[in-house]
Order: C-alpha cells, then sequence, then structure tokens
C-alpha cells in the first residue's frame, strides 16, 4: 500500500469535513444591529446580523414568528452585516425575529419585540378642548366648540359646549354634556370613535378621530347630521385667560367673512387690537381700537370675551392656546377660529421674527364663478428676514379648472410690525385674484398645528383678503431635510362637485409612509351628500417629490372601499418631520372636481 497516498486521501477528507463544519471554528451568528425591544404596530426598524466563520460568505436570511402576523423584512436576505429594513404588524403582541446563517440555517440569533398600540383609551385622561367646522346635511355650516372629561376608561363623564348650525339658526351656548353614556375607542393604529350627547342639542354626536398623541386628536364628525373638521387637545392650564399679546383668525363661511389680527391683554380688558376684516370681497385693514372684555373661564375651561363688539365663547387649552365661537348672531354673523399668543416675544416682533423658511396652507371661499365656491392652497416659501420673499411656490385649486401648479412667490413683498402683525403680498397674483394676505405673529416656541407640543414653535396665523377670495390659513416653520417616514394621523376637509351635484366631504384615518414614495392606512370617508358615511376605507398612495423644490411632492391618493374607488391628485408641503400640509389639484373644468385641504401629523 502506498502510504503516502493514503495521508493525503485522508487529509484532503479532513480539509472537505473541516470545510463543510465552517472552517476551524463554527459558523456563528449574532445581531450586530439588534431590533428595538419594542415598536408601535406598522413601524419600522433597521437591524442587521454578521456571520462568522462561513467559508462560502452566504450571508443571513430573515424571518419571524408568528408567521403571517408577525411583520416584514425589505430585504429578506443579506449579506453578512447589511442591513435590512424590519416592519412590524398592523396588530399588537410578541414577535420573535430570527437571523438564520445562509450557510447553516440551524445557525441563528433572535430577539423579541413587543409591537404596540400607537394610543390607547387608557392615555386619555382629563379634559380636552374640541372644536370642528364644516356643514350640515342639509348644506348650512356649522361650527362647534367645547370641552370633554375623559376618564382614562373610555368614558365620557362631561363636559361644556358653544354650537351654532345655520340650518337652523341656533346658537346653543354652554350646553352641558352628560356625564353618562359617552365614550371614547381607540384602535390599534390610533384611530377611534367618540359619541357624547349634549344636553340642550339632545342628539348624539358622532365623531371619528385619529390620534397624533396623547394630547392631540384630529376629528372629524362622522354621522347624518354634519361633516366637519377640527382637533382635540388636552387643556394644560384650563384656568387661563388671553394675556399680553395675541393673534387670532376667525372666519364666518356663510356669510363670506373673514376676521384676524392681534390683540393685547392684561387679562380682563384688551388694551389694543390690530384687525383686518375681508367682508365678500371688500376689505377693511388694519382697523385699530380697545377696550373689549375678557371674562375669566369656569370649570370646564370656558370663558366668555368681544373683540370689535362681537362676543365670543373661548375655551382654553392652555396659557397660550383658546378656542373662539360667536355667540351673539350679531348682524347675523357667525364666526369660529383660533387664538394663540404671543409669549415673551410680543412687542419685539419684526421682519427678522419671519426669517428663513416657512410651509403654508390656506382654505376659503372665491367668487370667480357664477356664484361662490370653496378654495384651497398650500405652498412654501423664504424671506430675506427684511421685506422680500426670496424664493417660494405654492399650489392653488379654486375649482375653475385652472389649478395653479407649483406657482412662483419669489420676489413677493411682506412686512412685520412690531405688535406681530405683518402682511404678505404677492408679488404676481395666482390665477388672477389670490394675491393679500394678513399674517398674525404667534410665539416662537408655541406648536400652533398641536399647542401642546414642545417642537415645532413658531410662525403666524393667515388671513386672505382679496377681492374675489378670502380664508384663514396658516404657516409654519420649514425645516430642511425633513423626513416623511413612519405613522401618520390625516384629515381632509373639502368639497367635490360633478355637472349635476356637489356636495362636502371630509376623510379621516392613519397611514404609514415608507419615507421614500408610498403611503398606505386606512379612514373614515364622510360623504354627507351622497353615500353617506364609508367607514375604514383603504388608502394608498404614491408621492413623488418635487426635484426643483425641496418640501414639495406631489402624489395620487386612492380611497378603496364599499365597492368604489376615488382617487385624487394632492400637492404636499412639508413643515417638519411632524407637520405636512396638503391640498386637492383636481380641477378639471370650472365647477367640477374637489376642493380640499388637510395635514399628515405624525403620530408619537
Amino acid at each position: 500500500m502506498n502510504h503516502r497516498l493514503t495521508l493525503i486521501g485522508v487529509a484532503a477528507f479532513a480539509a472537505l469535513v473541516i470545510s463543510a463544519c465552517g472552517g476551524s471554528h463554527p459558523v456563528q451568528i449574532a445581531m450586530t444591529t439588534p431590533p428595538p425591544s419594542s415598536i408601535e404596530v406598522n413601524g419600522t426598524a433597521s437591524i442587521a446580523a454578521t456571520v462568522t466563520n462561513d467559508p462560502s460568505n452566504a450571508g443571513v436570511d430573515w424571518s419571524c414568528t408568528p408567521t403571517g402576523s408577525c411583520g416584514t423584512f425589505t430585504p429578506a436576505h443579506t449579506v453578512s452585516g447589511a442591513t435590512t429594513t424590519y416592519q412590524a404588524p398592523a396588530t399588537t403582541g410578541t414577535v420573535t425575529i430570527t437571523a438564520a446563517s445562509t450557510h447553516k440555517a440551524t445557525v441563528t440569533a433572535t430577539a423579541n419585540v413587543t409591537v404596540n398600540a400607537v394610543g390607547s383609551t387608557s392615555n386619555l385622561k382629563g379634559t380636552y378642548t374640541y372644536y370642528a367646522n364644516g356643514w350640515d346635511s342639509n348644506s348650512y355650516p356649522y361650527s362647534v366648540v367645547g370641552s370633554i372629561a375623559l376618564d382614562g376608561n373610555g368614558n365620557v363623564t362631561g363636559g361644556e359646549q358653544d354650537y351654532f348650525d345655520l340650518n337652523s339658526g341656533t346658537i346653543d351656548t354652554a350646553d352641558t354634556i352628560e356625564a353618562t353614556g359617552g365614550t371614547i375607542t381607540l384602535g390599534s393604529d390610533g384611530r377611534g370613535t367618540l359619541t357624547f350627547t349634549a344636553t340642550n342639542l339632545g342628539t348624539p354626536e358622532t365623531f371619528s378621530v385619529a390620534l397624533a398623541n396623547n394630547d392631540h386628536l384630529l376629528i372629524t364628525e362622522f354621522d347624518s347630521s354634519a361633516t366637519s373638521a377640527g382637533a382635540m387637545d388636552l387643556q394644560t392650564a384650563p384656568t387661563s385667560v388671553p394675556m399680553g399679546g395675541n393673534a387670532f383668525a376667525l372666519y364666518d363661511a356663510w356669510d363670506g367673512l373673514v376676521f384676524g389680527g392681534v390683540l393685547t391683554s392684561n387679562g380682563t380688558t384688551t388694551t389694543a387690537t390690530q384687525l383686518d376684516v375681508d367682508y365678500q370681497g371688500t376689505q377693511y385693514i388694519d382697523i385699530t381700537f380697545s377696550g373689549d372684555t375678557i371674562n375669566p373661564p369656569d370649570a370646564s375651561g370656558r370663558g366668555t370675551m368681544t373683540v370689535d363688539g362681537f362676543q365670543f365663547a373661548y375655551y382654553v387649552v392652555g396659557p397660550e392656546a383658546f378656542r373662539l365661537i360667536e355667540i351673539d348672531g350679531n348682524a347675523n354673523y357667525f364666526m369660529a377660529g383660533s387664538m394663540f399668543g404671543q409669549g415673551t416675544a410680543a412687542g419685539a416682533f419684526s421682519a427678522a421674527s419671519l426669517k428663513g423658511s416657512y410651509a403654508f396652507e390656506q382654505n376659503g371661499e372665491d367668487n370667480n364663478l357664477n356664484g361662490i365656491f370653496e378654495y384651497g392652497a398650500a405652498g412654501e416659501f423664504t424671506t430675506d428676514a427684511t421685506s422680500t420673499l426670496t424664493a417660494g411656490v405654492a399650489d392653488l385649486n379654486e375649482g375653475d379648472g385652472n389649478p395653479v401648479l407649483a406657482g412662483p412667490l419669489a420676489g413677493s413683498s411682506y412686512a412685520v410690525a412690531s405688535d406681530g402683525y405683518g402682511s404678505i403680498i404677492l408679488a404676481t397674483a395666482l390665477d388672477g385674484t389670490w394675491q393679500n394676505f394678513g399674517v398674525y405673529m404667534v410665539d416662537p416656541t408655541l406648536n400652533i398645528a398641536d399647542p401642546n407640543n414642545t417642537t415645532g414653535g413658531g410662525g403666524a396665523l393667515m388671513i386672505d383678503y382679496d377681492a374675489n377670495n378670502w380664508g384663514p390659513g396658516m404657516t409654519a416653520p420649514q425645516s430642511s431635510g425633513a423626513a416623511f417616514s413612519g405613522n401618520y394621523a390625516f384629515n381632509q376637509d373639502g368639497t367635490y362637485q360633478t355637472t349635476t351635484t356637489g356636495a362636502f366631504f371630509d376623510l379621516i384615518g392613519q397611514v404609514l409612509s415608507d419615507g421614500t414614495s408610498k403611503l398606505t392606512g386606512h379612514a373614515d370617508y364622510n360623504d354627507l351628500g351622497n353615500t353617506g358615511q364609508n367607514a375604514d376605507e383603504t388608502i394608498s398612495a404614491t408621492f413623488v417629490p418635487d426635484p426643483t423644490n425641496a418640501g414639495r411632492s406631489t402624489a395620487q391618493l386612492s380611497i378603496s372601499g364599499n365597492g368604489a374607488t376615488t382617487n385624487e391628485n394632492i400637492t404636499l408641503y412639508q413643515a417638519s418631520d411632524g407637520l405636512l400640509f396638503h391640498v386637492d389639484m383636481d380641477s378639471p373644468s370650472a365647477e367640477v372636481g374637489n376642493t380640499a385641504v388637510g395635514v399628515f401629523e405624525k403620530q408619537q
């Protein structure tokens, strides 16, 4: 026997065995970027695993249990050390994530992740101020402002509200909310339902809600009596009265009246007010007066005040946030809106206070057609901190068949006085008529979209005071490079019209953005004048960032359910990671199509 050949054969055989086993050391795997221990439903996380002693460098295969309800991985196979994006499921529970060696599938590393709901009724405890503005089933405008007490167990235990409806001419003030029978529910994605009954009104009010955080929810009336859009915010200082400088914007959709400005208060009397008014295209600019009264709030956070002789009920959110509704029917006007404090910046504003980039949203009425119709707009601008908009674009839909996409704003002028009273005048009117705006600065630390949020502060309330357009709006500071990724509550409030019919609608829900191009989620759609209340519609969209105008994106939004699909073309303007404005741009011909605006607010 040739012992040399035998030894060579044994050595070769041993080498094969060692190779198959991963060399002289066993194959091992470890999660080098492990998943978080907890994550929200639909949330995403970048994770990675590294394989050692793998002679084939085959990489990692990703899986999870319970199979079919534990989430997904993009991609499901990675090279060693590379990241994959894990997306949690839409249901709560505990999942186990497994990283397996592709070379040797029995070599694994695992991690347990708890998938939590976006919100829970147990966290909704305290008194919340709410407001909603919209239209009743007979196409008359209505508004409601009030406060409700929640017990953390899903029950409404009391409250108070003020309400008007032009169909009946009703002005219902200081109406007690019944302490029994009202409820609030939330699903795992933060969508839910709020119901309660006010004693004088007598009929239950039902709202769909979408939670942004435990202190702030978007709301839409979702019943056969009305459709509307608004918000609900935790009262943090219910005994507050408007003090120091305050910006306000109020709107009467029926009478074509928009009313905005700034006022200074000592807590009982206004000592100075600077006001702009547009009444059906007639402007009254820079009206000054003083001496209006302010009465302190009751136990529900409801107080009363006068502005230019009009009487309002106000409901407190915090020391610098109030929701207002007119309660006197003075000259048959019916206004509602918001007032926000100016903090320590009061009396010290200037053009430099509006320095940098901002996103904004406007809506209201226009009379460019054969009657008065709704319009919607959103945009962004940058200032030179002195007098000029150096950049910016806006999308405007007046329902006239001529929607303006990315209309230029550069070269427009602006001004801000020391009390925060200001204006923006566009260099060229968009769509020939949309040009003049009042701007009323707020506390730079106050988030006017979410008053209890300690981030995203600054900006202003706005009104449009043109001869052919009028309505309220707001502007918020714009963050460069903001991400649009994660779970968002959203709403949309508007009208649609065909050659034969028209109606008001509202959409409210929750979506997940992949941060690149896709939105998916669910929403409740109140098509009051046509199909009625459509719950749990499927929402999807593909959005495309504008390569020329950072912060602007376009998208087609698909709403599917009840055997039908509605597609909308919308434009989004991003203020921050937490806030985006959007406007519906469907207007194929005059008096045909949609006009609507809304927000996306990140769930936290």
